[in-house]
């Protein structure tokens, strides 16, 4: 009896050792361990995500350097600032002690604001394309009127207490052009519906300093033309007709005492930008009409100033002609919820396996994340050849049937793959959403994630996570 008892006990080390291994073994196999894994492939994925973002970037620079080539031979952001007044003028003075006085002679410049300024103008814009790459383009015919006051008696008043010399007959009106190389035309001053008075190249005594434009490659200028005293002494209405090619956009200054601005365009996509926004907007699928009025007390600038630079370039209203998905700043936008985007997916296949009989690798998990980073690869090359809707169809649509069929195939169950094809198809419409609703991406990110988050807690409710019920039947089940 004895030695029957002491021939089937089980050895101490060696049977601890036995037991040890297997639960061990069921340990690395569970599904709170698999989880894990899955949290740290995800992260794992984010860095061919980022060499995705590079790739975006660089097709992105790639389409601005392309833009620039554009605008260098048709035109770039035109910004037409004035008209202005600009009378030269000098004080002379004397000055030190009085046993060693010295005239000093100062130069100074008087900039006079129109009473009144009305712009009206008529864009018609096209796309030109260079390679693949595409830039919105414009012909625009402007037209600048309005009337000068007569100078009051005291505007040109001494510093120093010396005594002023006013060059009258070096009086020109200027206006500032941010491209004068896109002019298509002569450009003559009309003066009191009489007189035609010829522009000249530059901005005379004045220097512009704007740098709005993207695509520049020049320095902004201007021109001008000179008034006779006996017309700017007494007030003169003015009418300037401009012809000008540009792209991306067109800006005005509200150059006068009261400035009304009026655009009309064919463009369906109108971007209003500036200090000042239009009091009215109609935008159509055929083009928009927008007007401006902007009084003296809200441009906030006095009805003359001495400088040496075109007033105003900081408060410049326009209109900027944008197409309606910039999808470079739209992919690397999205690619924002890459990890998101994974989780959710890892998350439909982790409760689809646990649900099924059959096991889904970790590497498998790898190649369906893999898939998805290659879906913002195609997104990115298909939009630059048929459009960012299109592209998103065709590179989700891939990216959906493959996991869909991939996932259903690997753990034997046609309701799994249709799940997948659901879950996925949801997934990727969300992410459009997102991508078109800026404003409110972060609030339908947030809900979605809050939602998927409680259905996935209360679908592994049951969940065995560490694994023991089956170790424990795998035991029951074993021979003494």
């Amino acid at each position: 009896m004895t030695d029957d008892l002491s021939h089937n006990a089980p050895d101490g080390p060696e049977a601890t050792q036995r037991s040890s291994a297997p639960r061990f073994l069921t340990f690395l196999n569970s599904p709170a361990v698999k989880f894990v894994l899955i949290g740290l492939l995800t992260f794992l994925l984010l860095v061919p995500s980022v060499f995705v973002w590079v790739l975006v970037e660089e097709r992105s620079h790639r389409a601005t350097e392309v833009a620039r080539d554009i605008a260098r031979s048709w035109g770039g952001t035109q910004e037409i600032n004035g008209p202005y007044l600009v009378i030269p003028f000098t004080e002379t003075y004397t000055t030190g002690p009085s046993d060693k006085l010295k005239t000093e002679t100062v130069r100074r410049t008087a900039v006079l604001f129109p009473q009144r300024l009305d712009v009206t103008g008529d864009i018609t814009v096209e796309e030109r394309r260079k390679s693949i790459y595409a830039l919105p383009v414009y012909n625009g015919r402007v037209n600048l009127s309005g009337a000068f006051s007569a100078p009051a008696d005291d505007m040109f008043e001494p510093k120093h207490g010396g005594t002023i010399d006013v060059a009258a007959d070096k009086a020109v009106l200027v206006i500032g052009i941010g491209d004068v190389r896109a002019l298509k035309s002569e450009i003559a001053l009309g003066l009191d519906g009489k007189r035609s008075i010829p522009f000249e190249p530059g901005s005379g005594p004045l220097k512009m300093t704007s740098d709005r434009d993207a695509y520049r490659s020049f320095k902004a200028s201007g021109i001008n033309a000179a008034v006779p005293p006996g017309t700017w002494q007494r007030g003169f209405a003015f009418d300037i007709p401009l012809q000008l090619n540009g792209s991306t956009a067109i800006y005005f200054a509200p150059a006068g005492q009261t400035t009304k601005v009026a655009l009309q365009s064919d463009w369906p996509h109108p971007g209003f930008t500036g200090a000042f926004l239009p009091e009215t907007r109609t935008i159509t699928d055929s083009g928009f009409d927008a007007a401006w009025t902007i009084p003296y007390l809200a441009r906030g600038i006095p009805k003359m100033l001495e400088t040496s630079n075109i007033p105003l370039q900081d408060k410049l209203l326009g209109v900027k002609f944008v197409e309606p998905v910039n999808f470079y700043q739209t992919i690397s936008r999205s690619l924002k919820y890459a990890i998101g985007f994974i989780s959710l997916t890892f998350l439909a296949v982790f409760v689809l396996e646990m649900r099924s009989g059959w096991r889904f690798h970790w590497i498998q998990y790898a190649l369906v994340g893999l898939s998805l980073i290659i879906f913002y690869v195609m997104l990115l090359a298909f939009a630059e050849h048929v459009g960012y809707a299109l592209a998103y169809l065709t590179a989700a649509g891939a990216a959906t049937v493959l996991n869909a069929v991939y996932v259903g195939t690997s753990l034997k169950s046609r309701t799994a793959g249709l799940v997948m094809l659901a879950v996925l198809a949801s997934i990727f419409g969300v992410l459009f959403a997102l991508m078109r609703e800026q404003d409110y991406a972060l609030l339908i990110g947030s809900v979605i994630g809050f939602v998927a988050l409680a259905i996935t807690m209360f679908v592994t409710q049951k969940i065995d996570w560490s694994g023991h019920e089956k170790s424990n039947d795998r035991s029951a089940t074993e021979p003494a």
